[in-house]
């Protein structure tokens, strides 16, 4: 005869194991330092293409101003103000990527626990049996 309570441990365990534990289990593989620091490489790197996008849209958009204009401009007050809004908007993006991958981490490792819990709580009834 089935143990009522083992069947719904592992009901429990088989059905988060095919939802939100595959992510879950795959970040608890990392460290939490190294997992943390791939998703602020990764916005990182966002942010630097999608600047760098941004700036060839703004002269492609400007460009016969610009080029009428380019001896006369002030090249280093502009590449000071392009460098001034790419490190606030870098380090805003940082900020919440860091923000975001540390409450990923800690949700993931809790349900991890209490994944591991259940592994134990059916080891245990399995040895009762």
């Amino acid at each position: 005869m089935l143990n009522r309570e083992k069947v719904i441990v592992m009901t429990r365990m088989a059905s988060y194991e095919e939802g939100k534990g595959k992510e879950h289990l795959r970040i608890c593989s990392y460290f939490r330092s190294d997992y943390i620091g791939a998703a602020i490489l990764k916005a990182a790197a966002a942010v630097t293409i999608t600047f760098v996008f941004a700036i060839a849209l703004y002269i492609y958009y400007n460009f016969e101003d610009f080029m009428e204009n380019i001896y006369q401009m002030d090249m280093m007050s502009l590449v000071k103000a392009f460098g001034r809004y790419y490190l606030i908007s870098l380090i805003v993006y940082v900020a919440i990527s860091y923000i975001i991958a540390f409450v990923k981490y800690l949700i993931a490792r809790s349900n991890v626990r209490k994944y591991k819990n259940n592994l134990k709580m059916t080891r245990k009834l399995q040895k009762e049996k």
